[in-house]
């Protein structure tokens, strides 16, 4: 994804979930998300994909800014 910053993504997403006191597996639970993508999300190993993102903003609660 262009403009895609992997690092604010992986901070925001595990701070979102700490947030809520929600583990990995219950983020997963809510998202349909693998527990696994989410660990390597957080890690900064992976990007989501956009209909990733979006599913995990879903169960997050948090709505999706889109600047085009």
């Amino acid at each position: 994804m262009a403009g895609f910053d992997r690092k604010v993504f992986s901070n925001r997403l595990a701070a979102l979930r700490s947030d809520r006191g929600w583990s990995q597996e219950d983020l997963a639970r809510e998202s349909g998300v693998s527990r696994d993508a989410i660990a390597r999300y957080e890690a900064e190993i992976n990007c989501p994909s956009l209909e990733t993102v979006g599913k995990l903003a879903e169960a997050l609660g948090c709505p999706l800014d889109v600047h085009v």
